[in-house]
Parts: C-alpha cells; sequence; structure tokens
C-alpha cells in the first residue's frame, strides 16, 4: 500500500477504509506550550515531518464567547445593552465584574482568572463565582445580550486553513456544545440538574439559546470548506455528574442535530469527552457519532481500549486511551511503550477504527522521554495486521 497523507490517513481510520498504519493523534497543547511556546496550527504541522504526528486540526468558534469573561472580546455597550466592567487583583489572580443592563433586567457576574504557570498549570481555567444567569427570570435579559451580541459569528475562511494544512492534517470546524462553555458556564450546573426535574422546560430553553448559534456557526464553517465538525461535550460527562437518562433526554437530540448537520456535508462528526463514556459511547454510536475522543481509562474514566472498542463495534472510530497523568507524566519510557502497544492491540483493525492518542493533552510536566517514547512506540507497533 502507499504512503498516505495524514489527512487520508485519518479519514481511512474514521471511515474504516483501511489506513496504511494507525494514525496518531495526541492532543499535545500544553506540552506545546512549554516546548515550543506555541499551540499555532504551523507548530502541529512541523510534528507531523519530525514525529509522524497525523493531526486533528482545527478552529474553534465561540458564537456566544460574551458568557466567559476573558474569553473574547469585551461586550460592547449597544442600543439596548449597557455594560459596565471592572477589574481588580487578589494575590495575583485577577477579577473581572460585569454588570449588564438591558430592557428586560439586570444581570451580573463575576469570575476569578488565575495567572497561568502557577498553581493550575500553564492553561489555568477561569472560575465563575456568579453566574449570569441566577434565576427562570433571567432569560429575557439574557435574550437581549444575545441579540446585542449577534447569534451569528461568522467562521473564517476554512478553505484557506485547509490549504494551510496542504493534506498533513484534517481541518475541523469546532465549537463547545451547548452545555459546555456556554450554558454550563452562565448557569450554575448544580441547579440545572435540579431543574431538569422539576423545570425540564426552563433547561430546554436555555439550551436551546446556545444551540441555534452554534449550529447557524458550524454550518457557516461547513459552507467556507470545513473537513470534520468537532463538538466538546466534556460538561455533559457522566463524570460531571449526569445520568444516563438525563443525558439522553436533554443532550442527546442536540448532539443528533450537530451529527445530522456534519453529514449532511458529507464529512464526519468528531465529539469530544474526556470523562467516563461507558454510558454514552453505545449512545453516540445510536446518533451516527463517527469519531469519539478520548476514551479515558480509569481511573479518570472507565474504559479501556478493548471495552470501548467493544461499546464502539464497527461504527465509531476511537481516539485516545493513553493516561496524560499516570502514564505520559508519570511513568517510564517502557510504560509508555507497553501502553501504546496494549491500547493498538485493542482498539485498532485492519479496516480502521483507532487513532492513538492521549486521555486528555500531554501535559507540560511530561518528560520529553516519554513524549518521544510515545511517538517511537507509534511507529513500532502502528502497523496493523
Amino acid at each position: 500500500m502507499a504512503a498516505m497523507t495524514p489527512r487520508e490517513r485519518l479519514l481511512a481510520a474514521v471511515r474504516f477504509e483501511g489506513p496504511d498504519r494507525v494514525p496518531v493523534s495526541p492532543r499535545m497543547w500544553r506540552y506545546m506550550l512549554r516546548h515550543d511556546g506555541t499551540q499555532r496550527m504551523e507548530a502541529y504541522l512541523e510534528y507531523v515531518d519530525s514525529h509522524g504526528l497525523d493531526p486533528l486540526l482545527g478552529v474553534v468558534l465561540y458564537p456566544l464567547g460574551f458568557v466567559r469573561a476573558g474569553r473574547s472580546a469585551p461586550f460592547a455597550d449597544s442600543d439596548d445593552v449597557h455594560v459596565t466592567v471592572q477589574e481588580e487583583q487578589q494575590d495575583g489572580v485577577r477579577i473581572v465584574s460585569r454588570r449588564f443592563e438591558t430592557p428586560a433586567g439586570v444581570l451580573t457576574d463575576r469570575t476569578r482568572i488565575p495567572p497561568p504557570g502557577k498553581e493550575f498549570g500553564i492553561a489555568p481555567d477561569s472560575h465563575v463565582e456568579e453566574h449570569l444567569i441566577k434565576e427562570h427570570a433571567d432569560l429575557d435579559a439574557f435574550k437581549c445580550l444575545v441579540r446585542a451580541w449577534g447569534e451569528r459569528h461568522g467562521a473564517p475562511d476554512m478553505r484557506a486553513v485547509v490549504d494551510r494544512a496542504a493534506g498533513r492534517g484534517l481541518v475541523a470546524i469546532g465549537a463547545g456544545s451547548a452545555l459546555s462553555d456556554n450554558a454550563g458556564a452562565a448557569y450554575p450546573m448544580e441547579k440545572m440538574m435540579i431543574e431538569c426535574y422539576e423545570d425540564p422546560g426552563f433547561v430546554d430553553e436555555l439550551l436551546d439559546i446556545f444551540q441555534r448559534p452554534i449550529l447557524l456557526a458550524m454550518k457557516d464553517g461547513l459552507e467556507k470548506g470545513a473537513e470534520m465538525v468537532y463538538c466538546s461535550s466534556y460538561y455533559e460527562s457522566m463524570s460531571a455528574g449526569w445520568s444516563p437518562k438525563l443525558y439522553r433526554r436533554f443532550f442527546l437530540p442536540r448532539i443528533k442535530e450537530l451529527v445530522d448537520l456534519a453529514h449532511s456535508y458529507g464529512v464526519p462528526y468528531h465529539h469530544y469527552d474526556d470523562g467516563k463514556v461507558r454510558e454514552t459511547l453505545p449512545m453516540l454510536r445510536e446518533m451516527g457519532v463517527d469519531l469519539v475522543s478520548t476514551i479515558a481509562p480509569p481511573p479518570v474514566g472507565d474504559v479501556t481500549p478493548a471495552h470501548a472498542r467493544e461499546l464502539a463495534g464497527a461504527d465509531v472510530c476511537l481516539n485516545g486511551g493513553i493516561d496524560t497523568v499516570n502514564v505520559m507524566w508519570r511513568g517510564t519510557p517502557d510504560e509508555v511503550d507497553a501502553k501504546v502497544k496494549e491500547a493498538i492491540e485493542a482498539a485498532a483493525t485492519p479496516e480502521g477504527g483507532y487513532i492513538l492518542g492521549t486521555s486528555d493533552s500531554i501535559t507540560e510536566q511530561a518528560p520529553v522521554e516519554n513524549f518521544e517514547a510515545f511517538f517511537a512506540a507509534a511507529r513500532k507497533y502502528g502497523t496493523v495486521a
């Protein structure tokens, strides 16, 4: 078989069409921030030649990015909305307090943004101390913010991004789900879980406020040439506390909308959940999801690569399976080698269906020796008999 480009190899694995070898695409943006100082696409492409990386590339959009303070451009005043922002520093942590005055009422929030490289790592998440939406009555005011922000923040020219990749990766248009980094950042998730029983209509309305702009942004990216749809759905994970019943009721229909959108353009749908997937993987298979990341093994996740292969069958391609903490960071090169061999033997088939990867980003603490051992093992064991 002639050697494939990374793009061809990834598509062959996702579609079970017989790649020339097992593709290799670990999450490694944190490792790159430390060693390369960047996670730009061009930096990933350098690893194609040096390490045999088959990068799953993407442009991630935040159609309602104003929800998380510090995530995107500041919210500008409009005819209907007046915004006041106050910032302070507490022990090196940036505190952002916002007040939105709308025709339907006032919304406020407060967010702690820790500095990088301290106790929360090289790229820490912000912590919402006070959510924008606190009760049902706030939805009308929140809709005013959505209108003022503009429901559609378009995708860039995805064909230009694909041209830059030049076949050395598979380029997706991506976003967080209606919950992940969206409704789950605007309204406390523990309260939302209660509302799923006490007022499910409120939860549906809240999620749909985000679902529509996400679908529009994804469609725009597909119209502009994206080769895959990617959706980060880790807030919905069983690891966050949702039950399979609530997952099926509230999240699965919205995932299906994204799957159907991707398939209507003839491209695969990539679903991301770096937590427990034992209960949800069969549901995702049922919805027609093409690729699932990151099949995290215990103790963080709840499936081994072999178990994930059993649940996914010959319908869903899997990406991940190698523990970023206990193997890539705290393990030895020999342990990395053994885990890569085990994962490939368990999850890959001659038809494809597996992309070697990690349970989350290889961390900045991971030894260089373990990083190199990962790719060396991929070359050693990646030819599927």
